[in-house]
């Protein structure tokens, strides 16, 4: 936000699925969530609708001026208003779906051209880094306004994600942080200031392998982020859990108020770690690897 990089890393432990099926006997579309329980008429949405403007932009992209008879099923195994990219994972997968299943081959970054657009709709103002790290698989080093600079990742990470089961919704926490810019300029000046040389420290001790520098940045993260009022007191109990089990780091991921934590650890630890979180109430834990990059990490 406010200029200052970012970095986010591909999670591929969890996953959004979209199915298409042509409905050659009917004439209107369906979109099926059963994991939501819905099942929508396309031609009923209003205008508004997340789905209705995600079809509409991606239709729009492709010079199509009407949506054939599809059944659209919609499948995912990531928490929503979590700060794990939910609603970037269902943009991109969607930009995909549709292109393909109607013959076109879209660059990936015309794909994130697309996601992004229907970010807006959803987010008022996205930063672009949750679809740009889904749309190319890769560690990203974001700066809002720049290509991506896709990072080099010096040694094998292994993450343990915990759901705190509180829902945040992104534009309220960002309305949030500029309420406290506009009322204390000065403080919430030099916090941001510093999270971005967190930021610039931790691309660079990614790139050394330096998994222990790395969760002390986690760290100092998490601090700033809390003085930046985004934590929680269900978030800051999940980071010292993580920390007290012998974690490397452990921080709030996403918009924050809410959603998971991100916690670095061993990965001789990692299980034990996931299991200490379950036994505190949660529903959701899981350990995602981040593998080390080789060679070339461009575009």
């Amino acid at each position: 936000m406010y200029g200052y990089p970012a970095i986010a890393v591909p999670l591929d432990s969890i996953s959004f699925k979209i199915k298409l099926s042509p409905r050659p006997t009917e004439n209107n579309s369906v979109i099926v969530n059963k994991e939501l329980g819905e099942y929508l008429l396309y031609e009923d949405l209003v205008p508004q609708h997340t789905y209705r403007t995600a079809i509409a932009a991606i239709l729009n992209e492709l010079k199509m001026n009407k949506l054939p008879p599809l059944e659209i099923r919609l499948s995912s195994s990531i928490p929503i208003a979590s700060g794990l990219g939910s609603s970037a994972a269902f943009a991109v997968c969607l930009a995909k779906a549709l292109s393909a299943f109607f013959g076109f081959k879209l660059t990936n970054m015309k794909v994130n051209e697309i996601a992004y657009q229907i970010e807006i709709f959803q987010h008022g103002t996205p930063s672009g880094i949750d679809n740009t790290v889904i749309t190319f698989n890769k560690p990203v080093f974001y700066r809002k306004g720049f290509s991506p600079d896709f990072l080099k990742i010096g040694a094998t990470m292994n993450l343990v994600i915990a759901d705190t089961g509180v829902r945040s919704i992104t534009k309220d926490t960002v309305a949030q942080v500029r309420k406290f810019k506009d009322s204390d300029p000065t403080s919430a000046n030099e916090i941001i200031q510093k999270i971005g040389v967190v930021v610039e420290r931790a691309k660079k001790e990614l790139g050394n392998g330096d998994t222990k520098a790395v969760g002390s940045l986690m760290i100092e993260n998490h601090t700033l982020l809390t003085k930046l009022g985004v934590s929680c007191r269900e978030l800051d109990h999940l980071v010292e859990v993580s920390m007290n089990e012998g974690a490397l780091g452990a921080k709030l991921c996403g918009s924050g108020k809410g959603g998971n934590i991100i916690a670095l650890c061993s990965e001789e630890l990692a299980e034990h770690i996931k299991n200490v979180l379950l036994n505190q109430g949660l529903t959701h834990c899981f350990i995602s690897k981040i593998n080390a990059t080789k060679g070339d990490v461009g575009c």
